[in-house]
């Protein structure tokens, strides 16, 4: 017995201390936890199962209420249509995954027939051909041609035999780059979608790379799209040979030779840096870096913010623009005269006569309106010009459709309900939704480069979240999605103003935003019922562009989420440092190595890849960001397209009293905001 008792107390007295360990592992467990640094805990997803109100995120309960106060059954989803709530399922979220890999973008008779976009890409299908053979199905971020005839853009020849970069994205066995179609087709992964050095696919991270200005210039017609650069087709110094038409007044108006304005334009062009692109047709040269897409609660979108009201916060508005105003090169003509002092006549005659598919070009004889001519070759617009596109109730009607914030030309792409061979097919904006869904689940993929694991392990990474805290950064950085979701002023973010000046010129213009109900099927019936779009908190008024964009133009707070992987910096893309060219020292302190590594000339000019870490000390160390702006104002070709890095004047240096090492701190924490920055 007295045998039995000792071994019962032992085990009492065991099981009593093993369960105060167990609390105490608990509690100290639970102590960890509290005691990480909020700004280093993982980030929120968007949550399936909840309905967005035009950018308000509602959870069942809500959204049933939402319907119950317009009179309508919650037991319906026909309802929640009706009001314009969209259900996040992951049906949705699929759907829009295959809409933004596989839909193209544009339209057939713009971008192919008049622009010419495939007629260009196909010129180097057999030297694509002949580089993806020889990658022996290994995947890679950049496929190079050696070209197989010599080519002459903008007045640069490249012979025979030259290598040419081009940053598409081939995946392991793979028998076409990502985003590109063998008919010359582009989808919106060419620009968003980019691989791993191993080959893994990294959704929503920009394309960093990609040579844009090349496959714009192979185009025959590529001057079709002056209006997104700089330069005046009536300027004295292209005239020769071009077209004479009547202008809207009736009055004879000489066209520029067609030779001279598209080696003009191929010229300016090529002067972009990889990675770079322009959609906006402001005649301003404002080329914006390709963003990344984790675009959860990062709204509003552009660089400068307009895109605020709509579904998912302005989300769905900016993929309605990514297939139609910002690729409907024709459609630009309705606002041409107002916005870049174009008579639209002229707008459209330099478009047509030196189009890629030559029975669209302005005939030879009399002068005539290139209007006319345009609905000689194109009778319906609707299977033309307006591919898949319809105009927004409230923006009267095509070619002479309003504005407004919920679609820039008057315009919303959205292909008819009945077309089972169409992915994008489907009720009112079911794909802008759908692509919106799919965006805001993305999320920053885990920094898992040997740095990070050692900043992290180092403390590096907590102490840099203190300094990121001291030197104020969260006053606008609010995490845990580093944005303050507001569009702040020129005056007060002091960066090169073209991209924030890119869409004055359309208040004056601007109508009230209205969409279709969800639930209606396209073709739109007249009956359909019509939604206003909410502004209240956006907008001084439904017709005036979002606060902080007037009256010069602003900048929003971009989100720091994956900085890793979206480097170079700022609104521009101008603060780019090559891999290299910076020596860090163990305390902290940096010198320049490579003078010729700073700037976007030494960067992604080339074709070469910022490096986040030196770019990233270049944003926030002064004297390191005077000769990156210096840098990039030494080549008049990036001066001539605004890209100079300057601004957001914000810095972690001896002259703000932080000294070397917290700075590298300070990096080290933004290179580790992933989906967990805390955690490796």
């Amino acid at each position: 017995m007295r045998w039995h008792k000792r071994v019962l107390t032992f085990l009492l007295i065991f099981l009593a201390s093993l369960a105060a360990f167990c609390i105490s592992t608990i509690t100290m467990g639970a102590r960890k936890s509290l005691a990480v640094d909020p700004l280093l805990r993982p980030v929120p997803t968007q949550p399936t199962g909840h309905y967005d109100y035009f950018g308000e995120l509602l959870n069942p309960a809500q959204a049933a209420r939402l319907v119950r106060r317009q009179g309508l059954d919650p037991r319906n989803a026909e309802s929640y249509l009706k009001v314009g709530a969209v259900e996040i399922t992951e049906g949705l979220i699929d759907q829009g995954e295959k809409i933004f890999f596989e839909r193209k973008i544009g339209d057939t008779f713009g971008l192919q027939g008049i622009f010419g976009f495939g007629t260009g890409l196909q010129t180097v299908f057999p030297e694509l051909g002949a580089a993806i053979a020889g990658l022996g199905a290994e995947p890679t971020t950049n496929i190079v041609l050696q070209l197989q005839k010599e080519i002459s853009l903008g007045g640069q020849t490249y012979p025979a035999g030259a290598l040419v970069p081009t940053g598409l994205d081939v995946p392991r066995n793979g028998s076409f780059p990502i985003g590109l179609t063998p008919g010359g087709s582009i989808t919106c992964a060419i620009c968003h979608v980019t691989q791993s050095p191993t080959g893994d696919r990294l959704d929503g991270v920009p394309n960093g790379d990609l040579n844009i200005p090349l496959l714009v210039a192979l185009a025959p017609n590529s001057a079709a799209a002056f209006a997104r650069l700089n330069i005046n087709p009536l300027d004295p110094q292209y005239q020769g040979n071009g077209k004479t038409i009547l202008d809207s007044n009736g009055q004879p108006v000489q066209l520029p030779d067609p030779q001279k304005f598209e080696e003009a334009f191929d010229r300016l062009v090529l002067q972009v840096p990889f990675g770079h692109f322009e959609s906006s047709p402001d005649s301003i040269s404002n080329t914006t870096q390709i963003p990344s897409l984790f675009t959860f609660q990062n709204h509003p979108y552009t660089a400068g913010g307009e895109f605020a009201v709509g579904p998912f916060a302005g989300l769905s508005v900016t993929n309605n623009a990514v297939h139609s105003s910002e690729i409907n090169l024709l459609a630009a003509a309705q606002t041409s005269a107002e916005t870049i002092g174009i008579d639209p006549e002229v707008y459209l005659g330099t478009m047509l006569q030196n189009a890629a598919n030559p029975q669209l070009r302005l005939p030879d004889g009399p002068p005539i309106k290139p209007s006319q001519w345009l609905r000689v070759v194109a009778p319906n617009p609707a299977q033309a010009e307006l591919e898949d596109q319809i105009v927004a109730p409230g923006a009267g009607q095509y070619p002479n459709a309003r504005p407004s914030l919920a679609t820039y030309n008057g315009l919303v792409f959205t292909p008819d309900s009945g077309q089972s061979d169409d992915i994008a097919s489907g009720r009112f904006m079911f794909a802008n939704n759908a692509m919106s869904a799919w965006q805001n689940s993305l999320v920053p993929p885990a920094n898992r480069t040997p740095a990070n694991q050692e900043a992290i392990a180092s403390g590096s990474v907590q102490r840099g979240a203190k300094v990121f805290r001291q030197a104020n950064c969260t006053t606008c950085h609010v995490a845990p999605f580093f944005t303050d979701n507001r569009i702040h002023p020129l005056r007060r973010i002091g960066t090169n103003p073209a991209r924030a000046e890119s869409r004055l010129s359309l208040n004056e213009l601007l109508v009230a935003p209205q969409l279709y109900s969800f639930d209606a099927s396209v073709p739109v019936s007249e009956t359909a019922q019509v939604l206003d779009v909410p502004t209240r908190g956006i907008s001084v008024s439904s017709t005036s562009l979002p606060r902080g964009v007037l009256p010069d133009g602003g900048y929003k707070t971009t989100s720091l989420l994956g900085l890793y992987l979206s480097a170079p910096y700022l609104h521009d893309g101008g603060v780019a440092v090559r891999e290299g060219a910076l020596e860090v020292s163990e305390d902290g302190r940096l010198t320049v190595k490579d003078e010729t590594g700073l700037g976007l000339w030494g960067t992604l000019s080339k074709g070469i890849l910022a490096d986040p870490a030196s770019s990233l000390r270049a944003l926030v160390d002064s004297q390191l960001r005077r000769a990156v702006v210096q840098a990039n104002r030494s080549h008049p070709e990036l001066v001539n397209a605004n890209l100079d890095g300057s601004g957001h004047d914000f810095f972690v240096d001896r002259t703000t009293g932080f000294n070397p090492r917290q700075q590298t701190d300070l990096v080290n924490f933004l290179l580790a905001l992933d989906d967990a920055p805390g955690q490796f």
